[in-house]
């Protein structure tokens, strides 16, 4: 009984001297309890929830322990305190600007650690407007831009509900600037919804703030989109009628603003489940439903002869089967130099020709289509089909593919490369085609269809 309860004590001593080292940022001292206590650390890591050495240190800007202790247990880095708040963001607090920096160079992903409340070092700042430690953020971890609290806000929602026009600026430029996602991404981030459906322009139509709401508008955000409660931006600028918003109001029905009333509102998920299934969606379903429950090796196989499809009605449209007209010996020179003369040229009838390029196209378009459907499927959707034509061209779009066409003669060389987030689903099959036969030989040159 009494030798539990001097191992507890001696354990509350050791880490009372602890958290006195971290206030006063004495490493010896740290050592010191180390060699007493190998796993002091060990202990306090532990804890699901703890005021640790580094949130210490941190908050009281000593550098050098904290950067030691970093060393030794790089985890409190990512650990929070019972009130919700890891080392950075008790850093932040005590404005410690040195001390977060000093982290980030350590790990970067630390600007999206979620602490009470679910927001990040990158949702403080936008809040308490350093335009600093923001444009460090974003350059250091683009992405933390992603990032939402627990009432769904990102950055941009904090930035306008505390009217910090400047910081919002800065969020909105930096995401037009890096580009990393592509418009569509970006467009999702400017209209994205917070818990009771308010985008950012609804935010800053309630703050009436015409600079942020003109700022907006310039960024291709939607003017006219409802939040959960069926209203505008414009809307919510009318409604409040004791603030003089004539300004924003102006902005938003110069850009096209509108009341919801004069939208026109699409029908709701349930209504659109309920509906009738009509002859297109009945034909689809017909068309693809063997296709959806294959399996991934049949998947393939059928990938590849529709491949092989595509590429055979696509070089037969480039060089439709004929005949050559011959010279004629016996004709006089009149006749020779005529201006009408086909020799050498080829020819086709008129029938014969619509009799072979209409089923080719309907064969080209039918393959083309199953292919789309069987790649959205497998890839979770086409974002990008680039089909390029030429003769010897070649660039690189990125480090993963390129694409090239090379033709000699009547051959075409074709090279297929599909790309699928996380694995390849078919990589460097090249098909050489032409109006006879068709040959398939591995290389890494020719045209490429891209899905990402």
């Amino acid at each position: 009984m009494r030798k539990p309860l001097i191992i507890f004590i001696f354990i509350y001593l050791t880490m009372k001297r602890l958290k006195s080292a971290a206030r006063a940022g004495n490493i010896d001292e740290l050592y010191t309890l180390i060699r007493r206590d190998a796993y002091i650390l060990e202990r306090v890591d532990q804890m699901p929830f703890a005021d640790t050495p580094l949130h210490i240190a941190s908050a009281a800007g000593h550098i050098d322990f904290a950067m030691e202790i970093m060393n030794l247990k790089p985890s409190f880095a990512r650990k929070l305190n019972q009130d919700g708040f890891s080392p950075i963001h008790l850093a932040l607090q005590q404005g410690q600007t040195e001390m977060v920096l000093r982290l980030l160079a350590i790990d970067k992903d630390l600007v999206r650690v979620k602490g009470r409340e679910g927001k990040t070092p990158l949702h403080y700042v936008a809040s308490e407007g350093n335009l600093s430690l923001l444009a460090q953020f974003l350059l250091r971890c683009p992405k933390c831009i992603q990032d939402v609290t627990i009432r769904n806000e990102t950055a941009l929602h904090i930035a306008a509900e505390n009217n910090n026009l400047k910081a919002l600026r800065v969020l909105l430029l930096s995401l037009k600037r890096t580009n990393l996602y592509g418009k569509s991404s970006e467009k999702k981030l400017l209209n994205f919804r917070d818990k009771d459906g308010n985008t950012v322009l609804h935010i800053a139509a309630s703050t009436n703030q015409p600079q942020m709401v003109k700022l907006l508008i310039e960024c291709k955000v939607s003017i006219n989109k409802t939040n959960s409660r069926g209203l505008t931006a414009l809307d919510i600028l009318e409604s409040m009628s004791n603030v003089d918003n004539r300004d924003s109001s102006e902005i938003l029905r110069d850009f096209g603003g509108l009341n919801a009333s004069a939208t026109r509102r699409r029908p709701s998920l349930h209504v659109m489940l309920g509906s009738k299934i009509t002859l297109l969606e009945n034909a689809f379903g017909e068309v693809f439903h063997d296709i959806i429950t294959m399996s991934a090796d049949r998947s393939n196989a059928l990938l590849v002869v529709l491949v092989l499809i595509l590429t055979a009605t696509y070089q037969a449209a480039l060089a439709p089967p004929a005949r050559f007209s011959g010279a004629d010996i016996g004709s006089d020179s009149a006749n020779n130099t005529s201006t009408d003369s086909t020799v050498g040229k080829s020819v086709m009838g008129s029938t014969a020709f619509l009799l072979f390029y209409i089923p080719n196209t309907i064969a080209f378009i039918i393959a083309m289509i199953l292919i789309l459907g069987l790649l959205a499927i497998v890839a979770s959707g086409i974002t990008t089909l680039l089909l390029f034509t030429g003769s010897a061209e070649s660039h690189r779009p990125n480090k993963k593919t390129w694409e090239t066409f090379d033709s000699e003669g009547d051959t075409t060389t074709l090279i297929v490369e599909i790309y699928i987030p996380g694995k390849y689903l078919v990589e460097g099959l090249e098909i050489q085609a032409s109006m006879r036969w068709i040959k398939w030989i591995t290389s890494e040159n020719s045209l490429s269809l891209f899905v990402s």
